[in-house]
């Protein structure tokens, strides 16, 4: 049986641990501000369009064989589709924090996300 004390006990633990939620999230939504998507073939650098709430749209990379489609939408930026044996690159999914990238290896593709502001991590893992 819960006494008075756990009850208040457990009710402030629950309060801090929904504030904490909340100032990850705040965290995660600042940081996106002043974020672009650089996207390079070859190591050469064909397109670069800012990460931002409200802009969408997608564009093709190749040609007929060794495609690859492009999705950015509401901040975020993912590889579609392509034509790629593997596919992993479509399996990664959505990217929105720099220093995350998406890479197409057989057709030298990389998509990356950079800011603005310099990262305090030093790694992401999934």
């Amino acid at each position: 049986m819960l006494t008075k004390g756990d009850k208040w006990l457990v009710i402030a633990l629950l309060i801090f641990a929904l504030a904490g939620v909340g100032l990850n999230m705040h965290y995660i939504a600042a940081n996106g501000q002043g974020q672009s998507v650089v996207i390079t073939v070859n190591g050469q650098t064909v397109k670069t369009f800012p990460l931002r709430q409200g802009y969408v749209g997608e564009f093709r990379l190749g040609g007929d064989s060794g495609f690859n489609i492009i999705e950015y939408n509401d901040g975020r930026v993912r590889i579609r589709e392509a034509d790629c044996p593997d596919q992993i690159c479509v399996k990664t999914g959505w990217i929105n924090i720099s220093p995350q990238q998406i890479v197409c290896l057989p057709y030298r593709v990389v998509v990356k996300v950079v800011s603005d502001s310099p990262a305090d991590v030093d790694d992401i893992a999934r």
